[in-house]
């Protein structure tokens, strides 16, 4: 049971998730050529810059472990990483990102901001809310083809308990965070 629950968490680690689904939502666009460099730029500056920052911040040893696992030192990581989102949201304006990404950025801001409020004070689970929101995320984009977010998302939150990263209410909280944050987002931006 280790051992699935480690790889579960390993694989859904929130940047790679949320890059895929960037990717996948750039490709709902008509201009194709355009709006894949979108998804390309978004992925990089909001998810994969800000995740090599903390894997090389981690084998330093300047951060706990590369899940940022000490509260204390997530708001630090939340804030870089919203500096490198804003930065990236910058170029997508000039570039003419498509809606759908939009609408995903904006979930993915909305929960920067929450982890930002919140780490310091209670460690909310980041990977659920990550969870939470590409599975409502990739339904509203994708309707049954978002399915497979559905099946990995109960998967996840439970390997965030059992490895004890977290509390089942840190979990529920964050699933729901997620859910809400990006479901209303994408709702208002896209449609």
């Amino acid at each position: 049971m280790g051992r699935l629950a480690r790889t579960a968490t390993e694989i859904a680690q929130p940047p790679l998730v949320l890059s895929l689904l960037l990717i996948l939502a750039s490709l709902l666009s008509d201009q194709r050529l355009t709006s894949i460099w979108s998804g390309v730029i978004a992925a990089v500056f909001i998810c994969l810059a800000p995740f090599a920052a903390v894997l090389l911040l981690a084998k330093r040893g300047q951060l706990t472990d590369h899940h940022v696992g000490d509260k204390r030192q997530r708001r630090p990581v939340m804030l870089w990483t919203l500096g490198s989102a804003l930065l990236g949201c910058g170029i997508l304006v000039l570039v003419g990102a498509p809606r759908p990404v939009w609408g995903l950025i904006g979930g993915i801001l909305c929960g920067i901001v929450a982890l930002i409020l919140v780490s310091p004070v209670w460690k909310i689970s980041g990977h659920a809310m990550t969870l939470g929101g590409a599975t409502v995320s990739a339904v509203l984009m994708f309707g049954w083809l978002g399915l497979p977010f559905v099946v990995a998302t109960p998967l996840v939150c439970w390997s965030r308990v059992y490895l004890r990263d977290h509390s089942a209410r840190q979990v529920i909280v964050g699933f729901i965070t997620g859910v809400v944050a990006f479901g209303a987002s994408y709702t208002l931006i896209v449609s």
